[in-house]
């Protein structure tokens, strides 16, 4: 796998999120579960084959409010992570004017008072990876460069539609989910 370009280690440095998924309580797993006070909590060992005419009850044990609460604030966390990523955050294709797949893009998009960052690969044999250089963009405008070629799109329907230039030639491109 060949990459075009040497990785740009400018790119933003990983940072903790701001918010936690989930901050358990002080108390967290030292709380008796309303209508667990009573026996043994903790499930016998499994010493032979269980036959499915065993079980009396449910397969699995409800949840408790803890497991229910942690649920809660992974579900939380990833729906505000979500909500500030901007428009074009995810994996793109580009594909020409006979629907053909040229190559796939990654974005990620903080919002447009962060820079564009993303990368690409090349749906050909030579499977090409590398780091888009520049990444300009306005509100139905987007200019992506890569690695020998520059991908000069439009706001268009459900994606973005263009040309892209490379190799001394230029050819139509729709860049879609």
């Amino acid at each position: 796998m060949g990459q075009s370009a040497p990785v740009a280690y400018t790119a933003q440095v990983y940072h903790a999120p701001v918010v936690r998924p989930f901050e358990p309580p002080s108390n967290f797993g030292r709380v008796t579960e309303e209508g667990d006070g009573g026996g043994d909590t903790r499930l016998r060992v499994i010493t032979a084959p269980v036959s499915v005419e065993a079980y009396r009850r449910s397969y699995e044990h409800a949840p408790s409010r803890a497991d229910n609460a942690y649920d809660a604030g992974v579900e939380a966390a990833e729906r505000g992570m979500d909500a500030r990523m901007g428009p074009l955050d995810g994996r793109w294709l580009l594909k020409d004017g006979e629907g053909r797949t040229l190559m796939t893009l990654s974005l990620m998009d903080q919002g447009e008072t962060r820079p564009l960052d993303g990368a690409y690969r090349t749906a050909d044999a030579t499977a090409e990876v590398g780091p888009l250089t520049t990444a300009e963009r306005s509100a139905d405008v987007l200019v992506l460069e890569m690695g020998g070629g520059r991908l000069s799109l439009q706001s268009s329907g459900e994606g973005w539609s263009g040309t892209l230039a490379q190799g001394g030639g230029e050819r139509a491109v729709t860049l879609v989910r």
